[in-house]
């Protein structure tokens, strides 16, 4: 087998095992029998147990992005962008409850595992970013005033993060009504942002 499709092998079985056991009691002998592999080659692909698990948690911020990515890649204007983008955001977890217990419910808290998990943050913070800014754009806003964004992509991907991990323990409920909420929450104050209309405190002159 090519090692591009022995690696996607280990990380498959890997991802399965640890979301169901936890990192602390997944063993490297279950993922190695589960890939029809030895534990050596385990060790010779991924170093150590902890490389392994990272691997997959890397793994999975890279399918979830290119979900996103493709999901607004042929949405016009602001507001259907970002409502895709949050579909396919809480579509994905849905589909792969796997990579939901993987990212919350799996990891130890030792600080290679937070750290990933901060990369995984600034990787969707630059994506939401990335989309702020290009939409602000094409609206005609100024793309130095459009970097205002950044801030809002960072507070709208904790409020994701927080409300995937809330709808984790929901599986009844579908993706959309999920997008839905966060769209809701979100919508108002970063659809008048990328149309360059701001909310400014009122000045003494008006407050008299």
């Amino acid at each position: 087998m090519p090692r591009a499709d022995r690696e996607e092998q280990m990380l498959a079985a890997a991802t399965r095992i640890f979301a169901r056991r936890g990192y602390q009691d997944a063993s490297m002998d279950e993922i190695a029998a589960a890939c029809g592999i030895t534990k050596p080659m385990l060790y010779s692909y991924f170093d150590s147990k902890e490389g392994l698990f990272l691997a997959c948690l890397d793994k999975g911020d890279e399918r979830l992005r290119a979900a996103v990515r493709d999901a607004v890649e042929g949405a016009t204007g602001a507001e259907q962008r970002l409502w895709r983008g949050l579909v396919a955001l809480f579509r994905f977890f849905e589909d792969d409850r796997d990579m939901w217990a993987l990212g919350y419910r799996a990891g130890p808290g030792a600080p290679s595992f937070a750290a990933a998990a901060a990369r995984s943050r600034q990787a969707m913070v630059e994506l939401l970013t990335e989309v702020f800014v290009d939409t602000a754009v094409r609206s005609g806003v100024d793309r130095e005033a459009a970097r205002e964004s950044e801030p809002l992509a960072h507070a709208l991907t904790g409020a994701a993060a927080a409300l995937v991990n809330w709808a984790g323990d929901r599986p009844d409920e579908p993706s959309e009504l999920h997008a839905l909420r966060l769209m809701n929450f979100a919508w108002m104050g970063l659809g008048n942002l990328v149309r360059g209309e701001l909310w400014l405190p009122p000045t003494e002159e008006e407050q008299k």
